[in-house]
């Protein structure tokens, strides 16, 4: 799902995007990660900075669509929050 996540981010010129990789995680859905023999597997956290509303929609909507083909395999599944940034600058 990474790859699908940033090749989204890069159609829609998101430049502002921070991944973190190997993130254990227990979720609403599907079995907890926590990179263990009992617990196989992690998560990656995708934290990105949208300025344009009409793009994050955009990108919000494309990311409930991929869910919504991938639901079959609840693992699989992308937790998605958003919220808006009162201050983001880069200086």
């Amino acid at each position: 799902m990474l790859e699908r996540v940033t090749n989204l981010l890069e159609s829609y010129e998101v430049n502002d995007y921070q991944i973190g990789d190997k993130v254990i995680a227990k979720s609403v859905k599907g079995d907890p990660r926590f990179d263990t023999a009992v617990w196989p597997g992690y998560n990656v956290t995708v934290t990105m900075q949208i300025v344009d509303s009409g793009k994050s929609e955009a990108i919000l909507k494309i990311l409930r669509l991929m869910n919504k083909a991938n639901e079959a395999n609840i693992d699989e599944l992308l937790t998605v929050c958003s919220w808006e940034m009162e201050n983001y600058f880069f200086d």
